[in-house]
């Protein structure tokens, strides 16, 4: 708000009422057209919210009257003739300038009613692993180890009695898992492991998980981890978000890119232009020595 205060001063009248004074102050005062300069300064898309909103409206006028006071304050003190605050307000008004400029270049380049869509149909083609949504398992697993010194063929039979005992009813697999399952953080839960992606498990597990469907109970699996027995209650298969729920994201991808390159030119541009030419001896002098400030004064 103090930087938009100060330059609000060389900005052109647009409304017959811009000198109409809104805050008639002691030392300075305030006018509608000041007002508007500062409200010009903010972002369009915030301006549009907070047009709508007095109080905020109010809370603007407040402050710029604010930051108009300190800043003739400032004048009234001879600040305005610091050498570092005016080397600030040059290069603000500099920077301001050369990206007005580029944005104008941009614009005539790249015209306001350019269609992107078949670009950003081509990145979409380009990126569409980037847009898929992996399966998804909802399923619980008993698991048997050989910690217990137990050997690996006594453990799948005894896992398969287990699996058979299920299938024919006579023993609920969440019953089942609280009773055998050795896998301590998933057995008090009836041995569920909720909802999760594709490729979350070890690779066996993930790959029984494929072949299954929902209401399956696997044969034996083996992992590094022991022998486990896979209950599927529900199965999301992959998919890819279409290319409409992205088209939004990927034209504003394709449009900064455009914008990106012609930049990026015309910047190449300007420092790569044969007529200006550097004083190599004057500058390698400065970096000798340089010196920001006469003192000598």
């Amino acid at each position: 708000m103090f930087i938009a205060a100060l330059l609000a001063n060389g900005v052109v009248s647009a409304f017959d009422d811009d000198n109409k004074v809104l805050i008639d102050g002691p030392e300075v005062d305030l006018t509608l057209g000041e007002l508007r300069k500062v409200l010009l300064t903010v972002p369009e898309d915030m301006r549009k919210m907070i047009l709508v909103q007095p109080k905020k409206i109010r809370n603007i006028m407040d402050t710029t009257y604010m930051a108009k006071v300190a800043a003739q304050r400032a004048r009234n003190k001879g600040l305005d003739k610091d050498p570092e605050l005016q080397a600030r307000l040059w290069n603000f008004e500099l920077n301001l300038l050369a990206a007005a400029e580029v944005k104008d270049v941009q614009k005539k380049l790249i015209g306001n009613d350019v269609d992107y869509e078949a670009a950003a149909r081509e990145l979409y083609l380009m990126e569409k692993d980037k847009y898929r949504t992996p399966a998804t398992y909802e399923a619980s697993h008993i698991l048997l180890t050989t910690e217990n010194g137990e050997d690996e063929q006594a453990l799948e039979d005894r896992l398969r009695r287990i699996r058979e005992e299920i299938v024919q009813g006579k023993l609920d697999f969440a019953e089942a898992a609280r009773k055998y399952s050795m896998d301590e953080g998933t057995a008090e839960k009836g041995g569920s492991l909720g909802t999760f992606n594709e490729g979350r498990m070890v690779k066996p597990f993930d790959q029984a998980l494929k072949n299954m469907k929902p209401g399956d109970i696997s044969e034996p699996v083996k992992t590094r981890y022991g022998l486990h027995l896979i209950a599927l209650y529900k199965k999301t298969p992959p998919s890819v978000k279409p290319f409409e729920e992205v088209k939004k994201e990927l034209i504003e991808r394709v449009r900064k890119k455009a914008e990106n390159e012609i930049k990026t030119d015309y910047w190449l541009k300007v420092k790569t232009d044969p007529k200006a030419r550097v004083d190599e001896t004057l500058f390698e002098s400065f970096v000798a020595k340089p010196a920001l400030l006469d003192n000598s004064r």
